[in-house]
C-alpha cells in the first residue's frame, strides 16, 4: 500500500486532551483499589498454600498411622493364643473382616419387644452416657430380661468376672445366702423402683445397724436411685426444706452424698420426675448404739407433725394421762429446746431424745406398747 493510499497521520501528543484534576484523582483512586486487590489475592493464595500443606501433612500422618497399626496387628498375631478359636471365628479374623458393633440398649429393648410395666414401677434407662457409669447388676425381678442378662454374663466371662443373675423380689432377697463370702468388699448398686425405694432403704439401714445381710462388712456402700425429691430428702441438712425422718435415719448410720441427677427424658417411658443418684457411705463409728427400731420410732413420731413444735410429735410416744409433764422432763434431760421445729433438730438432738425415751421405758415398760393412733385413744386426743 502506498503512502498516498494510507489515511492521514494523527499526532496523539498534540491532539490528546489534557486531564483535569478530578479525572487524575479518580485514576489514582482506581490504581489504589487495584493495588489492594492484588495484595488481597496474594494473601488468599498464601493461605491456600498453607491449607494445602496442612492437609497434605494430615494425609501423610493418617497414612503413616495406618501402616503402623497394620504392623502392630501383625506383631500381635505372632503371639500364641491361650485357647483355640472356633474355625468360623478364625476364618473371619484371617479374612480381615470386622465384626459389627454391639447393639445399643435401645436396640436390644426393641429387638426383644420389651415394654416397661407400670405395676413394677419400671423405666428403662436408655442414655448410654449414663449407662456407662453402671458397673454392677444385682437382682432383677422381671424374667423378660433373661436373654439380655445372659448376653451380659457371656461378655463378662472372658474377663474372669463372676456374674450371678438372680430373679427375685429385692425386698425378700436373702443377701447372706447368695453372698456368703465377705472377704471382698460389697457395693450395692440399684436402679430402684420408686414404689419401694424408701421402704428398701429403711430395710437396708436396719441391716446396717445390725451388721447383717450385705452389711456384715463395715465398708459396704450403696449407690441407689430415687425420685429427685426423695434423694434431696435423704441428703437434706439441718433446717432444710426437705429435711424429714428419712434424712435423720440415713445420717445416723451413713454419710449420704448426692452424686448427680438423671433427667426423666433419659428413661422410656418418661417418668413425671427426674431421678437422683445417691451414694450412702457407712460411718466407721455409728452415731448411736440404740436399737434401730427404737430410733426409727422416736424419729417417726417427731416428724409426724413437721411444722409444729417438736414436743407435739414427740409427746405422741407417751400416754395422755401425764404426757405434758413427762415430755417436759424428757426434753430437759436431753437438753433439747422443745419449741424447735422437727426439721431444725440435729441428728445428735434426735438421738438424745431417743436415749431418754429408752431410759423412760426401763421404769415404764408399758409405754412401749402405747399407740396413740389406736381407736381407744381417739377420744382422748
Amino acid at each position: 500500500m502506498s503512502a498516498s493510499e494510507q489515511g492521514p497521520k494523527i499526532k496523539y501528543g498534540e491532539s490528546a486532551p489534557k486531564l483535569d484534576k478530578a479525572q487524575l484523582q479518580f485514576m489514582k483512586l482506581i490504581e489504589e483499589q487495584n493495588l489492594d486487590r492484588v495484595q488481597k489475592l496474594k494473601r488468599i493464595r498464601r493461605n491456600n498454600l498453607l491449607t494445602a500443606g496442612a492437609l497434605g501433612v494430615s494425609v501423610l500422618a493418617i497414612y503413616g498411622y495406618s501402616i503402623f497399626s497394620v504392623q502392630q496387628e501383625k506383631f500381635l498375631d505372632d503371639f500364641e493364643e491361650p485357647k483355640k478359636m472356633a474355625q468360623p471365628s478364625a476364618r473371619v479374623l484371617q479374612s480381615g473382616m470386622r465384626l459389627p458393633p454391639m447393639p445399643t440398649i435401645r436396640e436390644l429393648v426393641k429387638l426383644y419387644r420389651l415394654q416397661a410395666r407400670k405395676q413394677l414401677s419400671q423405666n428403662f434407662l436408655m442414655d448410654e452416657r449414663l449407662t456407662d457409669k453402671i458397673r454392677l447388676l444385682l437382682v432383677e425381678k422381671d424374667p423378660r430380661f433373661g436373654e439380655t442378662l445372659q448376653l451380659l454374663k457371656e461378655c463378662a466371662s472372658p474377663l474372669n468376672i463372676q456374674f450371678d443373675i438372680h430373679y427375685d423380689d429385692i425386698l425378700r432377697f436373702n443377701m447372706e445366702q447368695h453372698i456368703p463370702d465377705t472377704s471382698q468388699r460389697i457395693h450395692l448398686i440399684g436402679n430402684l423402683p420408686f414404689a419401694i425405694s424408701t421402704r428398701l432403704l429403711i430395710n437396708w439401714l436396719d441391716d446396717l445397724a445390725a451388721r447383717r445381710g450385705a452389711f456384715r462388712r463395715i465398708d459396704t456402700c450403696m449407690t441407689l436411685t430415687f425420685q429427685q425429691e426423695v434423694a434431696e430428702r435423704i441428703c437434706a441438712p439441718v433446717g432444710g426444706e426437705q429435711r424429714c425422718r428419712l434424712s435423720v435415719m440415713s445420717q445416723v448410720w451413713t454419710e449420704p452424698v448426692m452424686k448427680f441427677t438423671i433427667p426423666g427424658k433419659a428413661f422410656v417411658p418418661k417418668p413425671q420426675v427426674d431421678v437422683g443418684v445417691v451414694k450412702l457411705i457407712p460411718l466407721k463409728r455409728p452415731k448411736t448404739q440404740l436399737p434401730f427400731h427404737l430410733v426409727e420410732r422416736v424419729v417417726r413420731h417427731i416428724f409426724s407433725m413437721r411444722q409444729k413444735y417438736c414436743r407435739r410429735g414427740y409427746g405422741t410416744l407417751l400416754p395422755p394421762e401425764d404426757r405434758e409433764e413427762v415430755a417436759q422432763k424428757l426434753f430437759e434431760r436431753a437438753e433439747v429446746q422443745d419449741t424447735l421445729r422437727p426439721f431444725e433438730l440435729t441428728v445428735e438432738q434426735c438421738l438424745r431424745l431417743a436415749e431418754v425415751y429408752s431410759e423412760h421405758l426401763v421404769t415404764r415398760p408399758d409405754v412401749a406398747a402405747y399407740d396413740y393412733r389406736a381407736p381407744k385413744n381417739a377420744e382422748v386426743l
